[in-house]
């Protein structure tokens, strides 16, 4: 998958989109700590490369892809604590992210799985999927 993330990254860059800065492992293992959450090697392959978008920046399809301080912060405010979303729709008309009792990736206002990987969500993002509304 390094090319489609390299493929992503360098697209983002070309339409001035701000991309926060990789992150460590160490500091992906100190938020997963907080969260009590294991985030998939894929989701820490590609928060090594990019941290998510700065701010509440968005892609020309008006999706937001958080940090790690984000995701935290969103957490910590959210009353469904078996959600761990990562990105959000026209803000925040709808997240994306994990369910703690179950592998996937989900919609929180309907709890539908879209995909079974970060990866293929990377991947569905690229191509602004009807999957992702």
């Amino acid at each position: 998958m390094e090319n489609l993330y390299e493929k992503t990254i360098a697209i983002w860059s070309q339409t001035d989109l701000k991309l926060n800065e990789g992150i460590s492992l160490d500091l992906i293992s100190q938020m997963e700590s907080k969260l009590d959450f294991k985030f998939p090697e894929d989701f820490k392959a590609f928060y090594q490369k990019v941290n998510g978008f700065v701010d509440f920046e968005w892609n020309k399809d008006m999706f937001s892809l958080w940090s790690l301080e984000r995701i935290y912060e969103e957490c910590k405010s959210d009353q469904n604590s078996n959600y761990i979303p990562f990105c959000d729709y026209l803000i925040n008309s709808h997240a994306i992210g994990y369910m703690r009792n179950a592998d996937g990736i989900f919609i929180n206002t309907i709890n539908e799985k879209i995909c079974e990987t970060f990866d293929e969500f990377i991947g569905l993002l690229s191509i602004n999927s009807e999957k992702l509304y």
